[in-house]
């Protein structure tokens, strides 16, 4: 009997030795799985945290690897929206970006209303996941138009960044034990925040109590209304903080402990952590399996086999990434009991931003150089790529303590909920306090990128229906015209109808599907697609056009807009800031109209000239919208307005040589010619109804003048139609087979206007104020070009200056450089 029961407890034993083993590479796959469908992330550096109307918004989108932070392999191309109030899209735009940066602008017009507007950017791939993992940023905008008086706005200001203090009366107190519970007889570390009726965080001083009125400890908050304390629970007790204000006291119970479970308890020294994990089972630890990541990437990994009820592991930090690193503990049934967050500082990763400013005391409408390079913790050349804006201190709230590139990819995109003044965490290197606080900040948030049970145990397959976008893709599906309509292959082409048309050739799938691209250009483009049932070749069959084209949904809808997560770009310091701004934007608007109303009283000026004729005139019309210029041989529909009712083929039959009928055209009997309409390649059957109402003018080429063209050996017939574009001529009777659109292409960014006080004689007369000095939207360090120098001139005002960089090196470093300059 004892032997069988050995058996038993062995064999038992091993089976769950290979269940926790099992789970064990659940979890890792699982992690291996997020780090290499890794999510994208998007930071948008604006130029300035806040705006009047009739400004323009300046800024760089950077698009890096959820996980690295290193250049993304997915998505090239990045939306970012210019949002108001009431959740309208006033602006989009669709930017190209071949590394990890690219630069755009907004106008804002002079007559939208004041209020905090949101920029908000992301690629196509992240709207697999929540919006709230878009980057979204508040933009206050001004009006200070003649109809809004200063003094009101300044008032309004007032009210919207100084709240009017409060008697304080209970106060909200949370409770965050160290890995998520208390357990009996195991100490744990409790974090306390504090915030009062208007949300703001305050100090205080409180005292744990047990339910039998015994003191266990004190706590007092600190700045952000944090505050950490220690407790061991014991049974059947209860426990809670009792906090005294106004002679009053408040009672807040603490989470009830559990009777039995886990603790995991981790100290930050800096360059390394002190784990320590706790049970009060019977079984203590064993089959528990504990797994630290950093964003996904797996740092360290522990399975504990033996029956112990707490180790203690130390960990180094000299290898590990800056940022949030997540620690959990999982039970023997794979379930997550303990998880902790710990932010890592790496000194390894400290990047120092070096100016080189040749001019170290400037005067007003001078130029300026400066070098700009980056070096690593071991003084060797770091590469990246990097952003800089140049503004007025007196105008422009400037303090570490802002938002930035680093508090951003760093803190906001990975945790659960809103830091105040985040960039305070980054603003001193070795401090004691300030380590402290981050690490309660640590333990009142929670890891915003996935939930393990999710994780784990969704066993539905993930469908990305929203694909990383490497350039513009233009896609859909050909049917039979008639009878059922089903799917059907058929011979397809695209067309581009620009100065330089484009074409290209594809025989769509046996289901009708095709795809073009991926395609990147400019702007926007008119496309053309045509389809046959057969080829080309075969359009003297009637049912070979007996196509229908349909195409795919463009990304031309926005996602539901989610004010979750807005970054606020200013603190509740920058008051004084944003007074002295809208006054001297004021004194902008005034500057700019006075020079507006001088520039309309200047002296008479007599031009002398020889005024070109009409003919002239048309002729080179004519001339610029073609690729060739002039022709053999051209019929002007102007000359013939009696003549528009012709068709196509009698207005050909005008032309010398030429020769038309129902079925072909040739010129000097040699063959069918070349035929271009809006200088797009053609078939016969295209053109043969069309008539002189949709003709501008008919060339002929002949001989040298055809060469221009390939193919072209019987010449070229070029038609070109009255609204100067065959896809949105609205006067053709379109037969089957053939469709189109407006292609969306990518916007490219204006340059940054200021002026260059050399020789401008408009400059002289018109003053030189600006809140923004300069702006530099994309600032490459590369082994060829290890220090980047940009110049500018200064404006007109003497004062103090912001220097801001941001960016991320090419190994995955966020980077954010504030420093200073004076104007004499």
């Amino acid at each position: 009997m004892i032997k069988k029961l050995i058996t038993y407890i062995t064999v038992v034993t091993l089976l769950s030795f290979v269940l926790v083993d099992n789970f064990r590479e659940l979890v890792l796959n699982k992690l291996e799985a997020y780090v290499t469908n890794y999510p994208e992330k998007v930071y948008v550096q604006t130029d300035k945290p806040y705006y009047t109307t009739g400004e323009d918004i300046w800024y760089t989108a950077y698009l890096i690897n959820g996980v690295n932070h290193k250049r993304s392999e997915k998505s090239r191309i990045i939306y970012v929206e210019l949002i108001n109030e009431r959740d309208s899209i006033l602006s989009k735009k669709q930017l190209y970006t071949n590394d990890v940066s690219v630069a755009g602008d907004f106008k804002i017009e002079k007559e939208w209303q004041s209020g905090n507007y949101m920029l908000r950017a992301y690629t196509n791939y992240m709207r697999n996941n929540h919006p709230d993992y878009f980057f979204q940023k508040q933009i206050p905008v001004w009006n200070i138009s003649k109809k809004d008086s200063l003094s009101n706005i300044v008032k309004n200001l007032s009210k919207e960044h100084i709240k009017e203090e409060v008697l304080m009366e209970r106060p909200d107190i949370n409770f965050y034990p160290e890995s998520g519970y208390l357990v009996n007889n195991i100490t744990s570390k409790v974090a306390v925040k504090v915030k009062d009726k208007l949300g703001r965080n305050i100090t205080l001083e409180g005292t744990i109590k047990d339910s039998n009125n015994d003191t266990i400890c004190l706590f007092k908050t600190y700045k952000f209304g944090l505050s950490v304390f220690s407790l061991q629970p014991k049974a059947d007790l209860n426990y809670y903080a009792s906090v005294i204000i106004n002679d009053k006291e408040f009672k807040y119970p603490l989470p009830k402990a559990l009777a039995n479970g886990y603790s995991l308890n981790i100290e930050n020294q800096g360059h390394q952590l002190t784990i320590k994990a706790s049970s009060n089972l019977p079984i203590g630890l064993k089959n528990t399996f504990l797994v630290a990541h950093q964003r996904g990437r797996v740092i360290y990994e522990k399975l504990e086999t033996e029956t112990i009820n707490s180790y203690l592991i130390k960990s180094s930090t000299s290898s590990l990434f800056n940022g949030i690193a997540n620690f959990t503990l999982f039970d023997n049934n794979g379930k997550p009991v303990c998880e902790r967050l710990v932010y890592i500082e790496n000194p390894n990763n400290t990047i120092a931003v070096n100016l080189k400013v040749d001019n170290e005391t400037p005067k007003t409408r001078e130029k300026i150089s400066i070098q700009i390079d980056l070096k690593d913790n071991a003084g060797a050349t770091a590469l990246g790529n990097l952003s800089m804006s140049i503004t007025d201190i007196d105008a422009i709230s400037h303090n570490n303590k802002n938002e930035n590139i680093k508090t951003y990819l760093l803190l906001n995109s990975d945790l659960r909920g809103h830091i105040k003044n985040p960039g305070y965490f980054f603003e001193k290197e070795n401090d004691k306090k300030r380590r402290y606080l981050l690490d309660l900040t640590m333990l009142t948030h929670g890891w915003r990128r996935f939930t393990w049970n999710t994780v784990l145990y969704d066993n539905t397959k993930i469908k990305n229906h929203f694909k990383p976008e490497k350039g513009v893709y233009i896609s859909g599906y050909t049917a039979a015209l008639k009878g059922d309509k089903q799917r059907l292959s058929a011979a397809s082409r695209l067309t581009f109808m620009s100065k330089l048309p484009y074409q290209e050739k594809k025989r769509t799938e046996p289901n009708g599907a095709f795809k073009y691209g991926p395609f990147v250009f400019k702007d926007s483009l008119p496309t053309l697609i045509e389809a046959r049932v057969k080829d080309f070749k075969s359009d003297e069959e009637r049912k070979n056009r007996f196509v229908s084209i349909f195409l795919d949904e463009n990304f031309n809808d926005s996602p539901k807009i989610v004010r979750n997560t807005i970054l606020n770009p200013t603190t509740s310091d920058s008051h004084t800031q944003i007074t002295n701004f809208i006054k001297q934007a004021k004194r902008i608007s005034d500057i700019n109209t006075e020079f507006s109303k001088a520039r309309t009283l200047l002296d008479e000026i007599v031009i002398t000239a020889k005024k070109k004729t009409a003919d002239d005139e048309r002729k080179k019309e004519l001339n610029e919208r073609t690729i060739y210029g002039s022709a053999s041989h051209r019929i002007d529909m102007n000359d013939y307005e009696n003549q528009r009712h012709l068709s196509v083929l009698d207005l050909l039959n005008m032309l010398p040589g030429v020769s038309a009928n129902n079925s072909s055209i040739s010129i000097r009997n040699q063959g069918t010619p070349k035929i271009l309409l809006d200088g797009i390649p053609v078939e016969f059957e295209e053109i043969s109804f069309m008539s002189g109402n949709d003709i501008d003018f008919v060339d002929v080429l002949k001989g040298i003048d055809a060469s221009f063209f390939s193919n072209s050996g019987n010449g070229v017939i070029a038609l070109y139609s009255r609204t100067g574009n065959y896809s949105r001529n609205i006067n053709l009777k379109r037969k089957p087979g053939i469709i189109d659109f407006t292609a969306i292409g990518f916007y490219t960014a204006r340059e940054f206007y200021a002026p260059k006080h050399i020789d401008n004689i408009e400059e002289v007369t018109k003053q030189d104020v600006r809140t923004t000095l300069h702006w530099e939207p994309k600032i490459i360090i590369n082994k060829d070009n290890t220090k980047a120098e940009i110049s500018f001139f200064t404006s007109d005002r003497s004062s103090k200056y912001a220097i801001k960089i941001e960016g991320i090196t090419n190994t995955g470093i966020p980077i954010h450089h504030l420093s200073t300059f004076e104007v004499e």
